[in-house]
């Protein structure tokens, strides 16, 4: 038996193994919706959600108006992990050229990977803390490649787009007539959507995900918004039943609820801005992002990771992303910790900075007690 070449040559992507009695902030995952969604457990399960096959069109007709769009532009799917697949495998083809502005989400690269099709890696450039897309060399690759992705906001860099910048590359897919995959699986953090503008470009596939803002990254929901005859050559490749009905009703709750949603969010945003305070009056460099995760900069003998380690806090380091040119080199990416694993968390950051060394535990508790209240 031997299977395709380009699949046997592939490298393997492994989700990690956690023990999730640590503090988890090194997915990105919503630290933020714990009684939320213990209300939603609380009232909104019933033993029926387990044995029955899941009913899609409630969600779809929510979801409709949640992205203005018609329901018959909207695909679900098990996570954006598998709308990344279907819609790499629908629209390229073995031996293709795809241009990927990088770093980017690394499930990108191996989708394309097993499938044949060749990455055009250009990669970001960092100016004053600054991660920029360099959009001219992003269009002279296009014009001998068979597509574009991009991640907006970016992962693992956490920045935005430029809105012009948006524009000019969509324009250049619609006249060169070739695919756009726009990840927009941080859209809520940022509120900024290339549908807005080019919600009828038939060239465009936009990937969205229920894991951030929403909180469900374990039942696996993501969805593709693109023009309906993609959506039905999209849907010949899913499975008939590959979004589970736990995750269906979740997912109307949380679009139910969206007022909630956004008190969550708020706190979010307020505690974000601490540790960034708190990062710079310590002479930590943290780039600002438009997600629910900040980069910090380590030092290179890994004080700060240690502290986090110690800590019990599980973080990501980028040191070893691919394709990342340099740029995240001892550099920590850490979601947002949840305003209960705020004080360790401040005390890790203060533990691993540089001026550490003069503060003992006592001053370091007394320091953090004359922070401002959240």
């Amino acid at each position: 038996m031997k299977f395709h070449d380009h699949i046997s040559c592939s490298g393997l992507w492994k989700a990690p193994e956690r023990d999730l009695s640590s503090v988890l902030l090194d997915l990105n995952e919503n630290q933020f919706l714990h009684k939320f969604l213990a209300g939603f457990i609380a009232s909104e399960l019933k033993p029926q959600d387990l044995f029955a096959y899941p009913n899609y069109q409630p969600l779809l007709n929510e979801l409709s108006q949640y992205c203005k769009v018609s329901t018959d532009s909207l695909l679900l799917t098990n996570g954006a992990d598998q709308a990344i697949d279907l819609v790499i495998r629908s629209v390229f083809s073995p031996g293709d050229r795809v241009v990927v502005p990088s770093p980017v989400f690394s499930f990108y690269y191996q989708m394309l990977e097993v499938n044949g099709v060749v990455p055009v890696i250009v990669g970001f450039e960092k100016q004053a803390e600054k991660f920029v897309l360099p959009t001219e060399a992003v269009l002279q690759s296009l014009q001998t490649s068979h597509g574009l992705i991009l991640c907006n906001p970016n992962n693992p860099l956490g920045v935005r787009i430029d809105p012009e910048q948006l524009k000019v590359l969509v324009e250049a897919c619609v006249r060169q007539d070739k695919p756009m995959i726009v990840d927009e699986c941080y859209f809520e953090y940022l509120q900024q959507s290339c549908l807005d503008t080019f919600g009828a470009v038939r060239q465009l596939f936009v990937i969205r995900s229920f894991s951030k803002y929403f909180g469900l990254a374990g039942l696996r929901l993501g969805y593709v918004v693109t023009r309906p005859e993609s959506v039905r050559e999209l849907l010949k490749v899913r499975g008939p039943w590959d979004v589970n009905h736990v995750a269906v009703k979740a997912a109307l709750f949380c679009l139910q609820n969206q007022q909630a949603l956004q008190q969550a969010h708020d706190n979010l945003a307020q505690i974000k801005s601490e540790i960034v305070e708190v990062c710079r009056a310590n002479s930590i460099v943290v780039y600002e992002s438009d997600t629910n995760f900040l980069l910090l900069q380590d030092e290179c003998d890994g004080r700060l990771a240690n502290a986090f380690a110690q800590a019990n806090i599980r973080v990501s380091n980028c040191s070893q992303y691919p394709h990342s040119f340099g740029l995240l080199n001892n550099l920590l990416r850490v979601a947002v910790p949840s305003s209960s694993d705020l004080k360790t968390f401040l005390m890790a950051i203060l533990r691993g900075s540089c001026s550490a060394a003069c503060l003992s535990d006592v001053k370091l508790e007394h320091w953090i007690a004359q922070r401002p209240a959240l």
